[in-house]
């Protein structure tokens, strides 16, 4: 099932690096990533991937590690 997340991140040296560690851990795949630098704070980006998981299980072991990251200020998931 494919699923949307959104997270708000720093604009720091590792932070997308970061994030895809948690996702070769588990071993899924990023099909879509969009990253945009928010204008209201330059230190701060909005990212949205799209990624295929069936296991709700699995999902919510992924969003709690990205919530881990110390550059990811937020996760949110929506609808696809």
């Amino acid at each position: 099932m494919r699923r949307h997340l959104k997270l708000e991140v720093m604009n720091q040296v590792s932070t997308l690096n970061r994030i895809t560690s948690a996702f070769v851990r588990l071993q899924y795949n990023i099909e879509e990533l969009h990253v945009k630098k928010r204008n209201d704070d330059p230190n701060v980006s909005d990212m949205e991937l799209i990624v295929n998981i069936d296991d709700e299980e699995l999902l919510n072991i992924l969003i709690n590690k990205l919530k881990q990251q110390i550059n990811v200020l937020s996760v949110e998931q929506h609808s696809a």
